[in-house]
């Protein structure tokens, strides 16, 4: 992967988590994510991820490494001794009981349910917690679903062996486990229980906000759109909701992105910031001549013109209006010049069908074009044309001046 296309899928990554679509495992080198809004969404990455997976895999493979411990239960039987008589406690209850042939006796029994295996039992819990909660999300066509669910079968044969029955029943495994179980699992020789450390330290770490955990976790989890330009394109949707945030002091949230969803992928406040949708605001403008003839000409074919979408829409909800229009290009051995004439094409054609009679001037001078690279200058500012921007602009000032000057001063 290029650099930029890098920098990309990092700045993005927060919108990653919520990307419930096909998609491909996308990387990370240093993601952007706000631990207080991501952790829970984290926390499911960590259930999934190489160290739970490492770990699980050598439990099935290795599950004779299990340790257990040898204690005593107190047995009372008739005429049978499966253990070390208590001659005073038999001889008590004989008296007591009336009970002439009644024994007393320690029965020693093998326990699975020590403090490393407590440790063991707990990562698997909380592995099937977290797991569960994100497969419940998923829609079919969801690129996680080729990770949550070999991890869920992994940890349902896992909660099967019969070496941990006993400490995934114990009301502890619902329990953090103590110091002294840690500590008694990380001296161990035995790598079922060095597994079962690094996974759990894996996920306190994250919690903490430990940057190399959390890389580690991301690296082999974040799903991102399998096109470069399409990650852009959410990576632009979550600069202009950061943009936002910044200038009206309301919180972004970012939402489930997935197919056919008629809900925004960002929200700010009063705005909505919508992918690959025309909204319910967009209203079909008559079509103009070229498009009568070309309608025409299709239909020869028995076809019908291609349904073409803004790549994102920024609407404000409490108005019930669309604000602006966005373009975003990745440019890839095109020309950053004829990739912007595209994108003013398109924005012009869809002000059309959102500006209505008189609006369209004030919705294109509320619009935007992002390129990845080479964003031409703007050389008259009162024109009613968009802003322009690049990716190194938006990592260094991000979309704040766009929002400030055009989007807030007409909404």
């Amino acid at each position: 992967m290029s650099g930029d296309a890098q920098a990309i899928t990092d700045y993005a990554a927060s919108l990653f988590l919520r990307y419930f679509r096909k998609g491909i495992l996308a990387g990370a080198e240093s993601p952007a994510f706000d631990l207080q809004h991501d952790l829970d969404l984290l926390r499911s990455q960590w259930a999934v991820s190489r160290p739970v997976r490492e770990f699980l895999g050598y439990v099935l493979t290795h599950p004779h490494e299990a340790q257990s411990l040898l204690m005593f239960r107190r047995r009372i039987d008739d005429a049978v001794a499966r253990g070390r008589i208590d001659a005073r406690a038999t001889a008590m209850l004989r008296m007591t009981s009336g009970l002439s042939s009644a024994v007393v006796a320690d029965e020693p029994v093998r326990s699975f349910d020590t403090g490393p295996n407590q440790l063991v039992a707990w990562v698997v819990r909380h592995a099937t917690l977290h797991a569960s909660r994100l497969l419940d999300e998923q829609p079919p066509e969801s690129g996680y679903r080729s990770l949550v669910e070999p991890a869920m079968a992994e940890l349902a044969a896992v909660k099967r062996l019969d070496v941990l029955r006993e400490p995934l029943k114990s009301s502890s495994a619902a329990r953090r486990p103590g110091v002294g179980a840690i500590r008694d699992a990380s001296r161990s020789r035995r790598m079922l229980y060095r597994h079962a450390v690094a996974a759990y330290r894996a996920l306190c770490d994250l919690e903490a906000g430990d940057e190399d955990a959390l890389l580690e976790i991301i690296q082999s989890t974040l799903i991102a759109p399998f096109d470069v330009w399409r990650r852009f394109e959410l990576a632009v949707a979550v600069g202009i909701g950061q943009a936002l945030s910044e200038e009206t002091g309301a919180s972004m949230q970012l939402n489930m992105v997935a197919d056919g969803s008629a809900t925004p992928i960002v929200e700010c406040g009063r705005f909505g910031i919508y992918w690959q949708s025309t909204t319910k605001h967009y209203i079909k403008p008559p079509p103009e001549p070229s498009d009568v003839r070309a309608d025409a000409a299709l239909a020869a074919y028995g076809k019908g013109q291609s349904i073409d979408r803004p790549d994102l829409v920024v609407v404000d909800e409490h108005a019930g209006r669309a604000l602006a229009i966005v373009e975003v290009k990745y440019l890839e051995g095109d020309t950053a010049n004829a990739r912007f004439r595209e994108a003013m094409g398109q924005i012009v054609r869809y002000a059309r069908g959102y500006g209505g009679a008189g609006e369209i001037d004030g919705i294109i001078r509320r619009s935007l074009i992002a390129v990845s690279r080479e964003a031409p200058e703007l050389l008259d500012a009162s024109a009613p044309a968009p802003l322009a921007t690049d990716f190194p602009t938006m990592q260094k000032d991000g979309l704040v001046p766009w929002v400030r000057s055009r989007l807030l001063t007409s909404s």
